[in-house]
């Protein structure tokens, strides 16, 4: 429980830098009021970037927002040699909660599968609330992180925490 009471503490305090930033950013530029109000997520589908999630691992990953609420994401990770191969696949259902200008709130669920399906390595349940960064100056492009809880099916319960950064098309 404190490990959860810590990581609210910081996702709150990384929201307010970032807003205070921004706020220093637009008064120093002298951007109109009307420009602050063009929400950067608006129309966005494709993503393609990487995604690390601790303690699983994670590298390429594709998020597609289906409505501006609704999306879904899948980060592959494979590791090996030459005619052998192992790794995690992560399918998740992304909610947007919060659909701010530059900073959206999101919940996403989802399940990690190892593979080969055979290794006999657990199948990892996660749910996690995420914070999208969208900047100004680039668009196209979004950081994010989350934290949250994961279950699995040999009954080790974690903390999950994570990072990523989307090129939106």
């Amino acid at each position: 429980m404190k490990r959860v009471r810590v990581g609210v503490a910081l996702v709150a305090v990384l929201c307010l830098a970032v807003g205070i930033a921004e706020a220093q950013n637009v008064e120093a530029a002298g951007v109109s009021a009307s420009a602050l109000e063009v929400n950067l997520s608006d129309g966005r589908t494709l993503g393609i970037g990487i995604q690390a999630e601790f303690p699983w691992g994670g590298l390429i990953s594709a998020r597609y927002w289906l409505s501006p609420e609704i999306g879904a994401e899948g980060v592959v990770l494979v590791t090996g040699s030459l005619g052998w191969f192992e790794g995690t696949a992560t399918l998740r259902a992304l909610f947007r909660v919060v659909d701010a200008s530059t900073v959206d709130f999101y919940v996403a669920a989802g399940a990690t599968l190892p593979f080969p399906l055979y290794s006999g390595s657990e199948v990892v349940f996660a749910g996690v609330g995420g914070i999208e960064f969208n900047f100004r100056s680039a668009p196209n492009l979004a950081w994010n992180i989350e934290f949250g809880v994961a279950c699995s099916t040999l009954g080790n319960v974690n903390m999950v925490v994570g990072t990523g950064v989307h090129f939106y098309f």
